[in-house]
């Protein structure tokens, strides 16, 4: 008798619980439904599926509370909680992102609040650290983030196929591993970091994207900058309109012009001897009638 039973794909990851102060959730709780053969990679950086690696084109579900400032932790393990994180060969960076939930990922929403590259004093990827802490990446939300509901989106960028672009054979390219959790952030923020959309972040023809594991070179981390709290872009003043007094305007004073001099205002006055002295003939004139 044969049996279908779906096997997770060996060395691969996704999300499986959140930590909340300290305290592990239960499996799967705030956590998007991933798609049926959950911790299989996203190959392709144009999919929408890059948002959160779910078969569902809404992302909802239950929210945990959060406040803005604090820590929390995303857990992410190759089939369940109790697996390990991910191969060892699976070498690369590991981000994280945030969203207002009711976008549903789409467009630009995405702010970039984590990013661990790779170390080449001391030869360490991202993903060493990850599996050094058995699957655990400790995030801080940023404290001055507008409140409301978000999707949190951690991901893993193996590279160990990296050194070939997308599409040249059937395993080359960057494998992503997203995966998404909801939370509520709780505060009094007003900032709105500068966004970006998934996809769109990344091409395949990426420094950061196309890499190779095996050359001695720099590595430059793919995608926006990390945003940092108290960062965001001030929004415009506009100075309040005050109004104008009705009883005030004055009529400008005249300037005088250069080398003319200057008038004399004309008074006139009355002279009471000169009409006295009128007065005086009148009389006259009618006493000689």
């Amino acid at each position: 008798m044969l049996v279908n039973v779906v096997v997770p794909v060996l060395g691969h990851t996704y999300m499986t619980n959140l930590s909340i102060d300290g305290t592990k959730l239960a499996e799967n709780k705030c956590i998007v439904k991933p798609w049926s053969n959950e911790n299989f990679p996203e190959v392709d950086a144009t999919k929408d599926t890059m948002r959160c690696r779910s078969a569902s084109t809404t992302l909802n579900g239950e929210f945990c509370t959060v406040a803005a400032g604090s820590t929390i932790s995303v857990h992410m393990h190759e089939s369940g909680p109790d697996d390990r994180p991910i191969s060892e060969s699976h070498r690369g960076p590991v981000l994280a992102y945030m969203a207002l939930a009711d976008t549903n990922g789409e467009g630009e929403v995405w702010f970039k609040i984590f990013e661990d590259g790779y170390d080449s004093s001391s030869n360490v990827w991202g993903v060493d650290t990850f599996i050094k802490n058995n699957g655990k990446i400790d995030l801080v939300i940023p404290a001055d983030i507008v409140p409301g509901n978000y999707l949190v989106r951690s991901e893993i960028i193996a590279l160990h196929e990296g050194n070939r672009v997308y599409g040249a054979d059937k395993d080359s390219g960057a494998q992503f591993y997203p995966s998404c959790a909801l939370i509520t952030v709780t505060g009094t923020g007003t900032a709105t970091p500068k966004m970006y959309a998934i996809p769109g972040i990344y091409d395949k023809n990426d420094p950061g994207v196309l890499y190779d594991l095996w050359d001695d070179k720099p590595y430059v981390i793919p995608g926006p900058p990390v945003y940092v709290a108290g960062k965001a872009p001030a929004a415009a003043k506009v100075p309040p309109v005050q109004s104008q007094p009705t009883s005030s305007v004055q009529e400008p004073t005249p300037t005088p012009t250069p080398g003319l001099p200057k008038s004399k205002p004309c008074v006139r006055k009355r002279s009471n001897g000169r009409r006295n002295k009128v007065h005086a003939r009148r009389i006259k004139a009618h006493q000689e009638m």
